[in-house]
């Protein structure tokens, strides 16, 4: 199987790269694809230079490395999406940083290599991971040109894992231990699902008296709301002091249950200059490794729902994936209260979608 990473030049397009080679995710016969994202930028000479240290760096172990400007030469089985523009990391410019920005910056290049992909490979179309923000308006093009069932967003997988993590971090057991779910929208609209955490050998009885302590007076009802004022005193904390605002908010976000931590820690870590790569780029290759086998494994990520449990457009969802979306697990089984705010989640992205595609 060949892999194309889209944006392979960018701090999380290149740890994804490095990683990928590092698991020896594939044979030596195999392809590692590196894509500019920008073709009218320095980055495909910077490709061809992380290629040469990649060679000498992995000499024994490394896959066939290919570069390319050209979304039509993507050759990839599985297509990483890492490419475009994030925020910057100055936290004066905390101000100025808003979705509706990267998704007037990354619309343009999620368009031109779904377009491209589905042009050059309209028989074998590969399965597309959108790892760039807003996740929901990547999935939302590349599902316009490719079948739905082949394109999934990191977002959901990579917020439900680190809610697993900070629900093990407070319990002092290791993330394989904890199992639940966040859904919804990867940004304000993310949907904690208490209800659906597990800790293996502990008991339901058990458990609840736990959830409790972790969770203080945060109630479901009450997360949007906290999760907003939360950030808003972050980003005046940053703007008080923008030197050791990073820090300082670090530091706040450590003191928060573990749901609000799931959403305000990256925030903080993207503040201190260290962004998220690392996560986000092992969260990625974990996910490649899961289709490359082809086993049936549950996930949750962001897909395009078609009517299913009455939601329309990109949605952060439980699926079976199996190579590719096998099936599209209905929103049931939670509480009352997660459920609504489920819904409210998946309007809220219908409506941005239709503004980011006008």
């Amino acid at each position: 199987m060949d892999i194309s990473i889209i944006g392979a030049s960018g701090a999380c397009g290149r740890q994804i790269v490095i990683q990928t080679i590092r698991d020896r995710l594939l044979e030596r016969r195999e392809i590692l694809q590196l894509v500019a994202s920008n073709p009218d930028s320095a980055h495909p000479f910077v490709l061809h230079g992380l290629r040469a240290d990649l060679q000498d760096a992995y000499a024994e172990t490394i896959p066939e490395l290919d570069v390319t400007d050209d979304p039509a030469q993507v050759i990839g089985e599985v297509v990483v999406v890492a490419g475009g523009v994030t925020f910057a990391t100055d936290p004066q410019q905390v101000g100025t940083a808003s979705r509706d920005m990267l998704a007037r910056a990354n619309r343009p290049i999620f368009e031109r290599f779904a377009r491209a992909i589905a042009a050059a490979r309209p028989q074998h179309p590969p399965i597309v991971i959108v790892v760039s923000n807003p996740v929901e308006l990547g999935v939302h093009i590349f599902s316009r040109y490719l079948p739905r069932e082949n394109v999934i967003g990191m977002g959901a997988y990579s917020d439900s894992l680190r809610f697993r993590w900070e629900i093990a971090h407070d319990l002092g057991i290791g993330r394989q231990r904890v199992h639940g779910y966040v859904l919804g929208e990867h940004g304000d609209g993310m949907v904690p699902l208490w209800s659906s955490v597990r800790v293996y050998g502990t008991t339901a009885a058990e458990w609840r008296t736990v959830e409790k302590r972790l969770r203080g007076d945060l109630g479901t009802t009450d997360f949007p709301a906290r999760l907003v004022e939360e950030r808003n005193r972050l980003i005046q904390m940053l703007a008080d002091d923008p030197r050791a605002g990073a820090w300082r908010i670090l530091s706040h976000v450590a003191t928060l249950p573990p749901d609000l931590r799931v959403a305000l820690k990256p925030f903080a870590i993207h503040y201190t200059d260290a962004k998220t790569v690392e996560a986000t780029s092992h969260a990625v290759v974990e996910l490649i490794t899961a289709i490359v086998a082809g086993r049936p494994m549950e996930i949750a990520a962001q897909y395009q729902h078609e009517g299913e449990s009455g939601i329309h457009g990109p949605f952060g969802a439980r699926l079976i994936v199996a190579g590719q979306v096998d099936r599209l697990l209905p929103i049931e089984g939670y509480w009352r209260e997660e459920t609504d705010l489920l819904y409210q989640a998946a309007e809220n992205i219908q409506v941005k979608i239709a503004e980011w595609c006008s």
